[in-house]
């Protein structure tokens, strides 16, 4: 079981990194783009994972396997990444964050009517105490009141909202596919389904991104977007799969969920102003991630 939290909580670590790189890039390149992007960078990294790991890749599986896991990455990489990054974009990592912490509890409830995985009381006030702690701590950032936001704030958050829903739709796919898939090809298929779904939004949109490529002629926005690909879908999805096979899920998006406690660092290597309700936030969500171990 400690090994499935802290798979959980690297995934949160790395989790965080990839969202302040895309809030970063959101500056020059819109939310469909970055996604776009993204997943052509993400799956060939986890195909090479799948040779390392497993050693082959995922085949003789029932169809309805397959499908599972398509819909998983449809609806996890595609519709609610489309969400999360224009809440990212326009209300900023931390503020969207605190709308995410709905995740795990709207997961756990899905997962004890699917695959009746019930909650020991300690893991229901871990749960809680964890999502008020980073409540807090996002609550106490400053940032979403920056100038020049592409959307209005009403819009970021039912953006964020309904990110947290498709997320932990996908969550409960994910787990299905579990039963049959290892965790590094399901995440390869997930990813297969998102960049899928992305290459028909684009063909359909019929959507101009030559100008915005353009951003990629200063290398570090390569960089970041490299970074911010192998970080998030890639390492650490990888991790979050892996620890739903030991752990319950709602434990698992609980500890993944924590991911705004490593912004805080980040935010203050860029120096910026973090408040005492921060501080207040990070010592809650810390005890709450301690009684969920």
């Amino acid at each position: 079981m400690l090994r499935g939290q802290i798979m959980a909580l690297c995934a949160a670590l790395l989790s965080a990194a990839g969202t302040s790189l895309y809030n970063k890039m959101g500056e020059k390149l819109t939310s469909d783009m970055i996604g776009y992007v993204r997943m052509f960078l993400a799956v060939p990294m986890s195909l090479i994972l799948v040779f390392i790991f497993d050693r082959q890749l995922p085949a003789g599986y029932p169809w309805q396997t397959y499908a599972v896991a398509f819909g998983s990455g449809f609806v996890g990489y595609f519709l609610c990444d489309y969400f999360m990054f224009r809440a990212i974009v326009g209300l900023g990592a931390r503020e969207t964050s605190v709308i995410m912490t709905l995740n795990p509890v709207i997961t756990a409830i899905m997962s004890l009517f699917i695959f009746g995985e019930v909650l020991s009381s300690m893991q229901v006030f871990g749960m809680s105490v964890t999502v008020i702690g980073v409540s807090l701590m996002v609550v106490g950032s400053k940032g979403a009141s920056e100038k020049g936001r592409s959307i209005s704030l009403k819009a970021g958050i039912l953006c964020a909202a309904a990110g947290a829903v498709l997320q932990s739709v996908a969550d409960v796919m994910a787990k299905s596919a579990l039963e049959s898939l290892p965790s590094v090809s399901t995440n390869l298929l997930r990813l297969t389904g998102g960049l899928v779904a992305w290459i028909v939004f684009g063909f359909f949109k019929r959507r101009d991104y030559s100008k915005q490529f353009k951003a990629f002629r200063d290398w570090r926005y390569i960089i970041m977007i490299v970074c911010a690909s192998a970080a998030g879908p890639v390492f650490a999805m990888t991790l979050s799969i892996g620890a739903m096979e030991l752990i319950p899920v709602g434990v698992v998006k609980s500890l993944v969920q924590t991911s705004p406690l490593f912004l805080i660092p980040i935010d203050i290597f860029r120096k910026k102003k973090i408040s005492v309700l921060s501080v207040i936030g990070t010592l809650v969500s810390v005890a709450g991630v301690v009684l969920l171990f």
